[in-house]
């Protein structure tokens, strides 16, 4: 299986590295029993695409990958978790018996959106956690699940496009940033922070859907996308940096909360768009009004 996998990384690299690599999997899987094999093959496969793609630990496309990753994440658990609150609504708010909606919610196509979204939740909140060798792979498996049952489901879960395309960039985003990044870009507080937004996002989302909050009806899908540009703002202030790397990481980690509010609560590209400027805006306003002579760190 090893030459197999070796064929997948480019022509240079397996000339310089590959009788190496080739070495450490026997060594490493010798009497090892087929589950394990296939494990450190799936991981070998993983790097040798990303190297071929030029997203390697050393790549500059690494430097914005990493402090997205973690945005990437929560973004994604916080969409799948307004989903689940939205529907979790809907079933104690109809006057239909709960064992009936809940044998029509989780057959078919609403039911694999449902689990998708649980399966999202759990492995953002492992992967933010450390445990990425699990939480990633959930995450990912159930992103494209959740794409996959988006298009068929009609609008219930978002539109049968946007919806699906935010969810598979998000899935491509967690992927491609390289293992050795993925636990330094949640070392350090910054998995807090992300947890913090996922909170951020659900918690007073759920305060308004439940009218605890009886001068807000709804967010009209600023909330969400406000949270994501303080947070860049936050990051950048703490920071000192030049406002580059936060504001891209939230934008590059935007999609899921974008298309949610493209497609459950404004439905108009105008809207979203003004909101999504928001996002490096805010930024760009931090540092105006902040410490501009002050030089940048270099961590998120």
């Amino acid at each position: 299986m090893i030459q197999h996998v070796l064929r997948l990384y480019p022509a240079a690299y397996r000339r310089a590295h590959g009788e190496e690599i080739a070495a450490t999997y026997r060594e490493m899987t010798a009497g090892a029993p087929l589950r394990s094999r296939l494990h450190e093959g799936a991981d070998l496969a993983a790097h040798a695409l990303r190297m071929r793609m030029g997203l390697g630990s050393a790549a500059p496309v690494s430097r914005v990958l990493a402090p997205a990753y973690p945005f990437a994440l929560a973004t994604s658990a916080a969409a799948c978790g307004l989903h689940l609150l939205r529907w979790y609504i809907g079933l104690v708010s109809s006057p239909t018996p709960l064992w009936v909606q809940l044998g029509v919610d989780l057959s078919g196509a609403w039911g694999v959106l449902l689990v998708s979204s649980l399966i999202v939740f759990a492995g953002a909140a492992s992967a933010l956690s450390g445990r990425w060798r699990v939480g990633v792979p959930c995450t990912v498996a159930g992103l494209l699940s959740f794409a996959a049952a988006a298009v068929v489901s009609g609008p219930a879960f978002g539109d049968p496009v946007v919806t699906p395309a935010a969810m598979v960039l998000m899935a491509a985003v967690v992927l491609a940033c390289p293992p050795d990044r993925r636990l330094e870009s949640t070392a350090a507080g910054r998995s807090g922070v992300a947890g913090a937004v996922i909170a951020l996002v659900v918690v007073p989302r759920a305060a308004v859907d439940a009218h605890a909050v009886p001068w807000v009806s709804t967010d009209y899908g600023c909330w969400p996308l406000l949270v994501l540009a303080a947070t860049g703002a936050a990051l950048t202030w703490h920071n000192r940096s030049r406002g580059v790397r936060e504001p891209g990481a939230m934008v590059l980690a935007s999609p899921p909360l974008l298309a949610h509010a493209c497609t459950t609560v404004w439905g108009g590209a105008a809207a979203v768009a003004c909101l999504a400027a928001a996002l490096p805006a805010t930024a760009a306003i931090t540092l105006l009004a902040g410490r501009p002579g002050r030089t940048g760190r270099t961590t998120l």
